[in-house]
């Protein structure tokens, strides 16, 4: 554990990327400025020795002015606005994560963020915002929920010295400046397309698009240099990382936090939102966990990793090295591993069910504080899935006509007819294949209740959703779908209904609840 500041030897690669950066920063208002005086002064000389005024010299020579307006105003500077991107961590209720900031901080000789937000990515980040062109502006760390679920605390330890190293290395300081080049050079490139839609006049419209055109090439060279530059300083941060850290942490860590970054929009948007959205919230980073430990994530997240050696190619525009490039770099390195501590980077929080609740409410601001009920995942099939389930199917059931089971298949051709009649999400206007999906997920939860009716039991987890009965497992909604999809034939179907005893069933015909339901 880094308890004092670390020897490290100084690099001279390290101040001549920075001098490379500010060159480009410079190059890039002098490109600018002398674009806005050649676009006016050289129309002028026209103007000048021409023995009688032509029109489309005088044009041309409004147009340049016009251009150097244009860049002019794209040169303003522009105060930073710095929207947090997630709730405020404070130090007073999560002593213990601060506690290992500060150690981290001084093993670098650095001082500590002025703030540090919890962000819903698995990842971090640290930057320097607020202010005018980096005057005034302040320290900020972001440290990415999920992280906490997925790494241990030396590989967290690993996470937070290479985002401490980029304050070490002075490149958050030059991040305002290269932010407000990139910034001002795309700002000039849309401004000059918007002149070339009002420039009707030819030649308006190829002084506007010659202009366009050496911007757009420049940019494209600003970005590959400075991106190379991005490239070099995350590679230098890596190896601060393994210094203060260690090595196989810091390797580890990076592994995870790839296969992670996969997953966690299907996971957010499949598992936690829908839950959220009935009023209830889950254990957020456990429930991440898990659902990376199931087999089909963990053999998918496996073999992506495995195959990065020979997928991944730098791209003149990539910020990040590939993934292979980082490992292979650190695995080179002359850095000892301290004694690792294995225990789940979440013991660093105090309550984390309470700063996950703090993040959703954060996040979604138009739910009212202190409504979610929390659920635990093996509680899930049991307080929100099948409740959900009787209460859409005893809204619209009546839709389906009194159908039985058996004759599901006479439906498929009045799914879209079905799904008309289902209102729309608030907010949401759905096309006619998403209302003819719900009408088919309609169908999948009435066959789901009649099959709890028949003695099975809802065995839900994260990526995991199965029905079981004794050793035989079932997919319900999978066999709805394969028949709405031909994938299963009517036949097929009134045999497979047959089998599992819910042919004469009437499909929206609710019992009364008592349903036995398992989740572990």
């Amino acid at each position: 554990m880094p308890n004092a500041q670390i020897n490290i030897t100084p690099k001279r690669s390290v101040a001549f990327f920075a001098f490379l950066s500010i060159f480009m920063v410079g190059v890039s208002y002098l490109l600018l400025l002398l674009l806005a005086v050649a676009c006016i002064y050289l129309p002028y000389l026209l103007l000048l020795n021409t023995q009688t005024l032509q029109m489309q010299v005088i044009l041309l020579f409004l147009g340049g002015i016009a251009v150097a307006g244009t860049m002019l105003w794209s040169l303003l500077p522009r105060r930073d606005k710095f929207d947090p991107p997630g709730p405020l961590l404070d130090r007073s209720t999560q002593p213990k994560l601060f506690r290992e900031i500060d150690k981290i901080a001084g093993a670098l000789n650095e001082q500590v963020p002025c703030e540090v937000y919890l962000v819903g990515q698995p990842n971090a980040f640290v930057t320097d915002r607020g202010g005018t062109l980096g005057f005034g502006s302040r320290r900020v760390m972001g440290i990415g929920l999920p992280l906490f679920f997925i790494l241990n605390v030396s590989e967290l330890r690993a996470v937070l010295a290479h985002e401490f190293a980029h304050f070490y290395s002075g490149d958050t300081s030059l991040g305002p400046w290269l932010y407000r080049a990139r910034t001002v050079l795309i700002r000039s490139f849309q401004n000059m397309a918007n002149l070339q839609e009002i420039g009707h006049i030819h030649i308006l419209r190829l002084l506007f698009t010659l202009v366009a055109v050496v911007i757009k090439r420049y940019l494209i060279f600003f970005l590959g240099v400075t991106n190379f530059v991005s490239r070099k300083q995350e590679h230098r941060s890596d190896e601060l990382a393994c210094l203060i850290a260690g090595k196989q942490p810091a390797i580890h860590g990076l592994k995870k936090i790839h296969g992670a970054a996969l997953f966690w929009p299907v996971y957010w948007e499949g598992e936690v939102a829908p839950i959220i959205g009935r009023n209830c919230i889950p254990d957020i980073g456990e429930g991440f966990r898990r659902f990376l430990a199931a087999p089909s994530i963990a053999e998918f997240v496996n073999a992506s990793i495995a195959e990065e050696p020979r997928s991944a190619q730098t791209s003149p525009l990539d910020t990040h090295p590939p993934l292979a490039d980082r490992i292979a770099a650190m695995e080179q390195l002359q850095a000892q591993d301290p004694q690792p501590d294995e225990l789940q980077a979440s013991s660093l929080f105090d309550q984390p069910q309470s700063a996950e609740l703090l993040f959703v409410e954060k996040m979604n601001q138009q739910i009212p504080k202190s409504t979610l009920r929390h659920v635990a995942w093996d509680e899930v099939g049991t307080l929100v899935t099948i409740p959900f389930w009787r209460s859409e199917v005893a809204k619209f059931g009546s839709l389906l006509l009194g159908k039985k089971a058996v004759s599901l298949p006479d439906l498929l051709k009045q799914l879209p007819q079905i799904g008309s009649r289902l209102p729309d999400p608030k907010g949401t206007l759905l096309t006619p294949k998403e209302r003819t999906d719900r009408a088919t997920h309609l169908l999948g939860m009435a066959v789901s209740l009649m099959l709890l009716e028949k003695g099975w039991k809802l065995y839900t987890q994260p990526a995991v959703f199965h029905f079981r009965r004794a050793e035989e497992t079932l997919d319900a909604f999978g066999l709805v779908n394969d028949l709405v999809a031909g994938k299963l034939s009517p036949e097929d179907w009134v045999q497979k209904c047959s089998e599992l005893g819910i042919a004469e069933d009437t499909l929206g015909d609710l019992k009364p609840q008592t349903i036995p339901v398992s989740s572990a």
